[in-house]
């Protein structure tokens, strides 16, 4: 949905690691343990991001894998890596890895980075829900998509993303198409699960940078206050009888919106994302030549 920056060069794995063999790269970031076993003993410094809680890992794969035994497995992986960097101060809770833990590989948090300038003025005038993710049945642990259902059975709305097992779900042809959909539909619907998720994804907090109000299911990290920047409750009928005002009330939906457009970019600007990931980077490269003086110290004795 969202293309590749101006930026960046997309190139394949096998380009990739032959060119980080060559030393063309200054750093690696890598977005699981997959990635990291591929660079661990590389010379370049490398950031483990973390998107997912473990918790939720293992709930989406019906809980084959026992924690402790997962944990022990990648503790290994995470130790070679110069920073690990989470998604949000839950995630890191939710992972463990404390400093006694990973030893001399520090821990960020940077949370997500909304730019104003990406979206259309909000106008919410088609009176439907929009609720955007991928593999949505799939990730029922995490995203809802049940208790979604329920919530918003007999209203229209729009489902978007890639789900190949929901016959009425569309992926949009391109970004602008995205936007205009965040542009004109009412309110956005948010179902991630406490405890399993953040009370937030990107889709809504670009919902949000959109000027679009939210519907949200109760959790404990959600950016949502009830009343003001759109409706969060554990009550279903409370949410909606709530969805129903929306739905007949353009202006209350659009007096929520800037609401939640202001709160969106007090939180997740794209200043502090920028701000904080040149901080991480600079720590990942600076742990590297610390770990590396301190191999050749040890390696003189």
């Amino acid at each position: 949905m969202r293309p590749a920056p101006a930026n960046v060069s997309v190139v394949s794995q096998t380009d990739g690691l032959n060119g980080l063999a060559r030393q063309l790269y200054d750093l690696v970031v890598c977005h699981n343990f997959a990635d990291m076993a591929l660079v661990a003993d590389r010379r370049s410094p490398v950031i483990l991001l973390f998107h997912n809680k473990l918790s939720a890992e293992i709930a989406i794969g019906a809980d084959t894998v026992k924690r402790a035994d997962y944990l022990a497995d990648v503790t290994r992986l995470a130790r070679k890596a110069d920073m690990l960097v989470f998604v949000s101060e839950s995630k890191r809770d939710d992972w463990g890895f404390t400093t006694d833990v990973i030893k001399s590989s520090p821990t960020m948090v940077i949370l997500p980075g909304i730019d104003a300038d990406d979206f259309s003025e909000y106008q919410g005038d088609t009176a439907k829900a929009l609720r955007i993710g991928n593999y949505m049945k799939e990730r029922e642990a995490t995203l809802g998509y049940s208790i979604q259902e329920k919530i918003i059975e007999g209203f229209d709305n729009t489902l978007l993303g890639v789900n190949p097992n929901i016959d009425r779900s569309v992926a949009p042809q391109s970004y602008d198409n995205l936007k205009s959909y965040f542009a004109h539909h009412r309110f956005y619907l948010n179902t991630t699960v406490d405890g399993f998720e953040d009370g937030y994804n990107l889709a809504m907090l670009e919902a949000m940078a959109s000027g679009m109000p939210i519907v949200s299911t109760a959790n404990k990290t959600s950016p949502v206050k009830d009343g003001v920047e759109g409706f969060i409750s554990d009550d279903r009928g409370y949410l909606r009888r709530k969805i129903g005002e929306l739905m007949g009330d353009r202006g209350l939906a659009r007096r929520m919106g800037a609401r939640a457009k202001i709160k969106a970019l007090e939180m997740f600007g794209i200043e502090k994302f920028k701000t904080a990931w040149n901080k991480a980077f600079g720590e990942a490269v600076s742990t590297r030549a610390q770990k590396a003086y301190g191999a050749s110290e040890k390696y003189a004795k």
